[in-house]
């Protein structure tokens, strides 16, 4: 797949993936302020009943309680278990009623006070009532007396306070809300009763609604109340949001697992095309040499004497051996990446494994002009390997140390003992590896860029070859480098116990 279409397709994703959190974001918050609305609703309608059963209580009372009004040179209205009497003009232009108190024939002038337009809706209204209820008797004079008097009472005097925690829980629950509250009533801005914690949480939201809105006198009397585990209430409207969002986690992990995997199936894409290049490169060149060789054996022109024939021989067999030995590279990476390989161990020295390698690369070092340096220290080298794979893997880093120096190599080899185990050591003067290049290099195929894909010879298995078999042996390798100073690998194998 081009890089493009990549890059096209992880944005889509992105920019999916975005959209459907947002809308969940957004469904989650019209739930809960839906929620919070049918609260709000609910706890108005249940206020509602409150104070209505508080006004019909009131009535009940004024209603055992009342006497007969009179009225003379305009109404007076009495009633009898308040001790109160209120006069009112039968004036159209006045809309004030004045509150008295009898006694021994005196009266004492209480207060005035405008009349609540909600309540009788003026004194015109007012005295249509009236009109209406002189025909009804006298429990009806007795009742607006006694809502008229009581108008001016305290809340204290005219609520029960002691059942009104009662009465508020239980138009709470016919309503179907069950949580705790805290209350508060307020006349004129001063607190009648309140609740013990009603102080506790003063930043929560409170509900209010006030009491005794059908006074004749206007008034400020207000009921409050707020719910200390609505928060907790509240957040059962997002009792979907945990499975919600683990879904969406696992759907977002699984987008980034799979971009993931297209971007190094893409790597792996490339680097394959480039061990396919330089494989067709590596079996090319023998192929051609052995091909030319072969040419000179028939072309008639060539002088074939026996010296000739030998030559032509051995550069066949060498080509041959070359070509061989590629293949079976290749083959052998393959069968150990698809099965485990069957490794031969057994006790083995390797500082005597490091002894054979070393006078084959001492001469092709000096051949160089460079130098060979060896400092084997460690006082244990007994390992339980096996000693083919073991012997590769050395060879293999010495190897790599001298294909990628640029100038005289100056290689090192040493050992010490660490952690009840060996650890072998080569560092070089090559051209180094970039940090970003050390992550890879023991993948298979990859090969650390030289600006020339064919300036060194290989497939990129060797470190391939050797992270496997330093694993297959328990044992760890590592590498630190810096770009054009040079290489250092390290080797840890566990000493045989």
């Amino acid at each position: 797949m081009n890089q493009k279409y990549i890059w096209l397709v992880t944005i889509v994703l992105c920019i999916s993936l975005s959209g459907l959190i947002l809308v969940q974001i957004n469904f989650f918050q019209s739930a809960s302020k839906i929620k919070e609305e049918q609260l709000a609703l609910t706890v108005s309608k249940a206020l509602d009943q409150v104070v209505s059963e508080l006004e019909r209580a009131e009535k009940e009372q004024i209603i055992l309680e009342g006497d007969v009004s009179n009225f003379n040179n305009g109404t007076i209205i009495s009633s009898k278990s308040s001790g109160f009497s209120i006069n009112i003009p039968m004036d159209f232009t006045h809309e004030k009623a004045r509150l008295s108190f009898y006694s021994e024939n005196k009266e004492y002038n209480i207060g005035e006070g405008y009349l609540n337009p909600e309540g009788i809706s003026g004194l015109s209204k007012m005295q249509s009532q009236f009109n209406k209820t002189l025909k009804s008797g006298n429990s009806r004079y007795a009742l607006i007396a006694g809502q008229l008097a009581n108008s001016q009472l305290s809340l204290s005097e005219r609520i029960k306070m002691e059942k009104l925690p009662q009465l508020i829980q239980e138009k709470l629950r016919e309503n179907g809300i069950k949580l705790n509250f805290e209350y508060a009533v307020k006349s004129n801005n001063k607190f009648e009763k309140r609740s013990k914690n009603y102080f506790r949480n003063p930043s929560f939201e409170k509900y209010s609604k006030q009491l005794f809105p059908n006074d004749f006198f206007s008034n400020l009397n207000f009921l409050y109340i707020y719910f200390p585990g609505q928060q907790r209430y509240m957040l059962q409207s997002y009792s979907l949001l945990l499975p919600s969002f683990i879904l969406t986690l696992v759907l977002i992990l699984s987008s980034a697992f799979t971009i993931f995997i297209i971007f190094r199936q893409k790597r792996l894409s490339n680097i394959k095309n480039d061990f396919i290049n330089n494989m067709t490169h590596e079996f090319k060149t023998p192929i051609a040499t052995i091909s030319l060789a072969s040419q000179m054996l028939k072309d008639n022109t060539v002088t074939t004497t026996a010296s000739t024939r030998d030559h032509i021989a051995k550069i066949i067999n060498d080509e041959s051996r070359r070509l061989t030995y590629q293949v079976e590279k290749v083959l052998q990476m393959a069968v150990f990446n698809e099965v485990r390989m069957k490794l031969k161990l057994k006790t083995i020295s390797v500082h005597k494994i490091i002894q054979n390698l070393l006078p084959n690369f001492t001469i092709r070092v000096e051949d160089r002009k460079g130098n060979m340096y060896q400092n084997i220290d460690a006082e244990h080298d007994l390992v339980l390997a096996d000693e083919v794979h073991l012997s590769n893997v050395i060879a293999n880093l010495l190897d790599n140390a001298i294909k990628y120096c640029k100038d005289a190599p100056e290689l090192s080899i040493s050992t010490r003992n660490k952690n009840k185990g060996i650890v072998i050591t080569i560092t070089d003067n090559g051209i180094g590896i970039s940090k970003e290049d050390q992550k890879m290099i023991f993948e298979r195929f990859f090969r650390v860029h030289t600006g020339n894909v064919h300036d060194v010879k290989g497939f990129g298995l060797g470190l391939s070859y050797v992270k496997k078999i330093v694993d297959a042996h328990n044992g760890q390798v590592s590498v630190d480098s810096i770009p054009d100073k040079g290489s250092k690998f390290e080797i840890y194998l566990p000493l045989k116990k």
